[in-house]
């Protein structure tokens, strides 16, 4: 639902970026009825989603990395020890970059992410609680819908502040 959502998002802002999903625990089945009907009723079209596993090789070709959980955070650094200052939980980022204000003209999204990178709090773990969205996973469509919401809240951020546009906090 992320990728698809975040895709969609950064399309609408004019970003030309290349989002892939990929998940930290083996899932061979594509998205679920319930994601799919969810992401139907956002506009978005997801039956075809193919699940694969994270790799180090993926995470370390990804200019930035997003996780929902905290879980989902430790996975992709435990991937490759060069994630750290690339890998952020959704929440996070949003928070974070609406610190740090909107990405700069002509600058890479590499160097916002590391603006991003220094805001945050040293020696402490990735996120905080309040910067998790709960995974849906084998919860009923409302959590779905709600769980569909949030990302929609937060990567609609995310998507503004790399496009250059400030957030209205």
């Amino acid at each position: 639902m992320a990728a698809a959502i975040l895709q969609q998002r950064l399309a609408e802002q004019g970003v030309d970026a290349r989002v892939t999903s990929a998940g930290t625990r083996a899932w061979s089945q594509g998205a679920t009825d319930d994601a799919i009907t969810v992401m139907r009723e956002h506009g978005l079209e997801i039956s075809a989603h193919e699940n694969r596993q994270l790799t180090r090789e993926l995470v370390e070709e990804a200019d930035l990395v997003l996780g929902m959980t905290r879980d989902h955070v430790s996975i992709a650094n435990a991937r490759s020890r060069h994630a750290r200052r690339r890998t952020f939980l959704v929440g996070e980022l949003a928070r974070l970059g609406s610190d740090v204000g909107p990405r700069r003209d002509a600058e890479p999204v590499s160097t916002w992410v590391d603006r991003a990178a220094d805001a945050r709090p040293h020696r402490l773990p990735l996120g905080r609680a309040m910067d998790e969205i709960a995974d849906p996973a084998g919860q009923s469509i409302d959590v779905y819908r709600r769980t569909a919401a949030e990302l929609d809240d937060r990567l609609t951020e995310i998507a503004g502040l790399l496009a250059g546009e400030p957030t209205l906090a």
